[in-house]
Order: structure tokens, then sequence, then C-alpha cells
């Protein structure tokens, strides 16, 4: 997640500058072209024009709702979190006395544990996720680094050792957790440790989680719809393409090829390919600016901060229990956050 004066206008032409270059180029050569035949392309390219316009409007509007209700389902993530933190750390037995403190710190502590494991499986590349590259604000991919869930220590480090032998075989560890979670509870309630109204409440603050985790996964593993992505790109570059043509002059100088149509076309490049080249490149970069928001969970710069959430979370959670070491708030990495 980018933060306030993450983006600079500088950075995003600096990391922009071959497409820039491209479409100066194809400006050049249509201008040469224009002033031997004359090519009026202007009605055509005007309703073209438009048309992407709209539909670009579409696909990024798309694409946000699909981020804003992955960073929806995480802002639940952490209410419930919380909730979980005070109902656990204030659980009492039968008998009113507070539940034995080693057990109640087993479930803030497995409950920390599923979310670093939650995070580093929804940051884990799936088959239908569309891999991972730079982003076009100066921003370089961090791979790599354990606080950001993308190896494998980062939720080694956070697990209980009774439960680790566990997860070897597990293919959705994060879920085996939230079951680990519900055995404990149900143990609880089975030796008369707890009400079974108790059992009935922590199992509903499961049943949350697990409906989290669900909406999480069903992000990650449904991709944005390929056909609203890519036939937006392709109607992009035809626009671009066919823009330079619509800036006719109404000239033919002819097919005399010397220093005064060298000097005609130089003139009616500058004049032309400062216009033309700002309008291709607002295009270029609002179709990417909805690519960004495609896959809100892979780690890229314009993703939901779910490492940072994760951080936040326990840092709440062992600040209102005092259990566990409190940990440091996560630093923006080049002015964002992951």
């Amino acid at each position: 997640m980018i933060l306030h004066n993450g983006i600079s206008v500088r950075r995003m032409l600096k990391d922009s500058r071959g497409f820039i270059f491209v479409v100066l180029a194809w400006t050049a050569i249509v201008v040469m072209v224009d002033d031997f035949v004359t090519v009026d392309l202007s009605p055509p390219v005007t309703v073209l024009g438009l048309t992407v316009a709209f539909f670009l409007g579409f696909k990024n509007t798309s694409a946000f709702a699909r981020w804003w209700e992955a960073r929806n389902i995480w802002g639940e993530v952490v209410n419930a979190s919380r909730d979980w933190g005070n109902v656990i750390s204030n659980l009492v037995g039968k008998d009113g006395t507070p539940v034995d403190e080693e057990i109640r710190r087993a479930l803030i502590e497995r409950h920390i544990a599923w979310l670093n494991m939650l995070a580093y499986q929804l940051r884990t590349s799936s088959r239908v996720s569309r891999g991972r590259k730079p982003w076009m604000f100066g921003h370089e991919w961090q791979s790599n680094r354990l606080e950001l869930h993308q190896t494998t220590e980062s939720w080694r480090a956070k697990q209980l050792g009774e439960d680790l032998p566990l997860l070897v075989d597990k293919d959705n560890k994060a879920v085996f957790l939230l079951k680990r979670q519900g055995e404990m509870v149900s143990s609880l309630a089975q030796t008369g440790k707890i009400e079974p109204y108790w059992q009935v409440a922590l199992m509903e603050r499961l049943a949350r989680l697990a409906d989290a985790q669900g909406r999480c996964e069903r992000i990650k593993n449904t991709p944005f719809p390929r056909q609203i992505a890519e036939v937006g790109r392709i109607f992009s570059w035809i626009f671009i393409f066919l823009l330079p043509f619509a800036f006719h002059d109404q000239r033919d100088i002819g097919w005399e090829f010397n220093v005064t149509f060298l000097l005609s076309a130089f003139h009616d490049w500058l004049s032309l390919a400062p216009i033309g080249g700002l309008v291709c490149w607002v295009f270029y970069v609002t179709e990417q600016v909805s690519a960004s928001m495609e896959d809100p969970f892979d780690g890229g710069v314009t993703d939901v901060p779910i490492s940072t959430l994760c951080r936040n979370i326990e840092i709440d959670l062992r600040q209102m229990t005092g259990w566990g070491m409190v940990p440091s708030p996560t630093q923006p990495i080049e002015r964002a956050l992951y």
C-alpha cells in the first residue's frame, strides 16, 4: 500500500520512459508519412478514444472493488482478533475464576500463528497469479524478506512447538490451526473448565475467522476476469497506435525528400508529439493502475498490506494480555507498507 507522497510524476515518467520513447518515435514516423500522403483518421480515433475511456473506467472500478473487498475482509480479521484477545484474556471457569493462564496463552499464541500462516498462504504464488514483477511507480519488488511473509520462516517462528509436527503434511495449514483451536475449546468444555455457552461463543468467533479466510482464498484463487483485463489492454494499445494519425495538418508536401521536407516534418512533430504523447501516456497509466489492483494479496507495492496488519494485530494482542514480547511496528519500505 503506497503511502502519502509515495508517488511522484518524476518517478512515474522515469519508469515509463521506454513507453514514452516508443510513442514519440511512432509519432515521428506517422508525421513523416502524413506529410507524404493525406490520411485523416480523426473521427474514428475520437470515437475509439471515448470507447476505451469508458471501458477503462469500468475496468478500474471493478479492480478497485476487488481490492477494497480484500481490505474490508482484513479489517474484519483485525476486529475479530481483538475480540478474540479480549474474550480469551478474560475467560473464566464455572466457579468464576480465570481459566489456567497457560491454556489462555496457548489460544492467543495459536491465533497469532494462524494470522501469520494465513498471510504466508495468501502471499504464496498460485497457479492463477500473474507472476511477480516490479511495479511502475519507482518501487522495486521486495522479495525474500522475513517480515513480508514470503518465506516459510515467517510462520515457523510463530508456531507452538506441539503444532509444528502436525502441520507437515497439511495442504491448508491455516485451516488446520483453526481446527486445533476448536479442539482446545471443546476440551475445555468437556473437562468442565468452562460453561457450555462459552464453548458456543468461542466457536462462533472461530467461525468468523474461518469465514474471513475463505473469502480471502476466494479472491486469491479466482483471477480477475481476463476478458476484462486483456480486452482493456488491447483496446488501449489500439488507441495508442492510431492516435498519431488523428493529428492531420491538411497539408501534402509531396514525395520530394529534401531539407525543406525534414524541417517541416520536424516542426509538425514538435507541435504534435507533446500532446499526443501525453494523451497516450495517460491512457497507458490508467490501464496500468487497474492492473495493479487485480491481485491484492500477492505482495506488490499497491496490494493490501497484510504483513503490516498481522504485526499490528500481534502488537494489540500482546499489549492487551501482557503475554510475550511486543514486536516493533513494521516500517515503510520506499514509502510503502506491505
